[in-house]
């Protein structure tokens, strides 16, 4: 029976709620906002075996239903194992600003791990940081442990809580070129002008660049930086999306924007034996 565990992270400058179920980070907000900046649903079901709504998914090692060649693998379940997998937590680091969690192949069941690598089954370390002040720093570090080559797929699924999505705009990727997953992930480019959610948005962009979210509701501008990530994922249904959001009922659907720092389809990493890629993403408000 899994034992869940919601850990409280509270300083001078910031707050936010970690589970140790998937390494998820339920909520963050800087002590000089009123309102969350990272989006928690308004009831959250706890069940094991299923991964936990909103917050900060940590998606390894696919994501979505995997992709190679082209073409989606069909593997589950969706967006990896390790959102359902009880994660180690440092407690000595633990402290009223850090959180250090860790997970091997060892955590996972067996039926699970073929899926990752085919017979191959790569060993491997992941370690999660997260650092909790006015500004929120993640970050997912992969290590091959083994003796063969692997390859991965990753990202911080973060959902951002927003007054209205109708009203957002996110700056930043003007001209990225993207992969448009509501028509078949057609090939894209973004116009000399900010991304705005008036219908489903769901796009992977060719980008390293930092992005704002600007949200005149709450008066504030959220910047996103990250490294480690040549694609930012952008995502919101449009519409109640039941349990493929997890938790997330009624019209919260318009009270988040998922803006992703993301590692995957044709920018996987492949890691070497003993190689680590480390993939962060960094919050703040304005």
């Amino acid at each position: 029976m899994t034992d869940f565990v919601f850990r409280n992270i509270d300083n001078s400058a910031g707050s936010a709620t970690i589970s140790d179920h998937g390494a998820h980070l339920l909520r963050w907000r800087p002590l000089s906002q009123a309102t969350d900046v990272v989006f928690a649903p308004s009831s959250v079901v706890v069940a094991e075996g299923r991964p936990l709504g909103g917050g900060v998914p940590v998606i390894f090692p696919w994501f979505g239903p995997g992709f190679a060649d082209g073409h989606g693998l069909g593997k589950k379940p969706n967006h990896g194992f390790v959102r359902t997998r009880q994660w180690h937590l440092d407690a000595e680091s633990f402290s009223n600003s850090y959180a250090h969690y860790s997970l091997t192949e060892a955590d996972v069941p067996s039926d699970m791990l073929p899926w990752f690598e085919g017979d191959a089954v790569p060993s491997f370390r992941a370690d999660y940081e997260v650092h909790v002040a006015d500004t929120l720093t993640m970050t997912l570090t992969v290590t091959n442990t083994g003796a063969t080559p692997f390859s991965y797929e990753a990202a911080l699924h973060t959902y951002f809580h927003v007054s209205d999505v109708s009203q957002i705009r996110l700056t930043g990727l003007e001209h990225a070129h993207y992969e448009d997953a509501t028509n078949g992930f057609a090939p894209c480019e973004q116009p000399d002008e900010a991304v705005t959610f008036d219908g489903p948005v769901d796009r992977v962009y060719a980008s390293t660049a930092a992005v704002e979210l600007h949200d005149e509701g709450f008066g504030r501008t959220i910047h996103v930086a990250k490294s480690g990530s040549a694609q930012t994922v952008v995502w919101n249904p449009a519409e109640p999306y039941g349990v493929l959001v997890n938790d997330s009922v009624n019209e919260e659907w318009r009270h988040f924007v998922c803006c992703e720092a993301a590692a995957c389809r044709e920018h996987a990493v492949r890691l070497e034996p003993g190689e680590s890629h480390a993939l962060t993403q960094t919050l703040s408000v304005a």
